[in-house]
């Protein structure tokens, strides 16, 4: 992918949701992109709510999720400024299955770490499996749309190499990207060769392959990362069943529950 033209901010009712539309402007900028916003609220229910079917507690929440929505459109037109180029697309429903929906014509998908108690989040990793469009979920360290140091977390397959394609346009812009390979399954002249390739690109890329002494992937590479100074990492993604998705053989879920680092996976 050469540049970004079609970007979707996930606009779904949140905590810090100012900060991340904030940065969706200033990325859509640097890139000259069309912008959209797309907000979805679905409550989040018990066991209890399941089996008991309760009319009028389905109405309390159809009136909640309204005013969260309201809440998030508001939030919206005060960092957008109602400016007419910027779309906004927003209803009840389960916001994963709506992403990935509306990704179907979209470059790339921004979202965040943030958590919501009233509502239901997209889930990132699942929404770039099901759309097959790249997604960067922000962390919260401090953000611009520019990322200076960027991780490439290489696996020898078909998906991280979507991966890296796809994440070219910020790659391309950074100061730093190291392509790390953990544990011996890596041969450090396939590296090489991936660095090779990014430099062509213009990328100011450099090999490193990293002994898994943890014996917990994700581990290592939040910790090379951490050494780097990176503010994102850049993985591939695949699927090994319908209910099991995983990164870099097995550490999507880690990778999700640290949320201080900005990440981008690809499917």
């Amino acid at each position: 992918m050469t540049n970004y033209r079609d970007i979707v901010v996930d606009a779904s009712p949140r905590a810090d949701l100012h900060r991340t539309l904030e940065f969706a402007r200033d990325m859509t900028k640097m890139f000259s992109a069309k912008l959209s916003a797309a907000s979805y609220a679905w409550p989040r229910t018990s066991i209890g709510d399941v089996l008991v079917h309760n009319t009028f507690r389905d109405q309390e929440q159809t009136i909640l999720m309204e005013r969260a929505l309201k809440a998030s459109r508001s939030v919206f037109d005060e960092v957008f400024a109602k400016n007419e180029e910027t779309g906004w697309q927003s209803g009840i429903g389960e916001p994963t299955l709506a992403m990935q929906a509306r990704l179907l014509t979209a470059d790339l998908l921004i979202t965040d770490s943030a958590e919501e108690e009233a509502c239901v989040l997209a889930n990132p990793a699942h929404v770039a499996l099901g759309s097959g469009a790249p997604v960067l979920r922000l962390g919260r360290a401090p953000r611009n749309p520019g990322f200076s140091n960027v991780v490439v977390a290489w696996k020898d397959s078909p998906h991280a190499c979507r991966a890296v394609h796809d994440a070219l346009p910020i790659l391309k812009r950074a100061d730093s990207v190291a392509v790390i390979g953990v544990g011996d399954e890596l041969a450090a002249e396939r590296l090489e060769a991936v660095t090779a390739h990014l430099q062509l690109h213009a990328v100011k890329a450099r090999p490193w392959h990293i002994s898994d002494t943890t014996g917990d992937v994700c581990l290592s590479l939040l910790k090379e990362a951490q050494h780097e100074n990176a503010q994102l990492i850049v993985t591939g993604a695949y699927s090994r069943g319908p209910l099991t998705e995983r990164v870099l053989g097995g550490v999507t879920a880690s990778m999700l529950k640290n949320a201080e680092i900005s990440w981008f996976m690809s499917h």
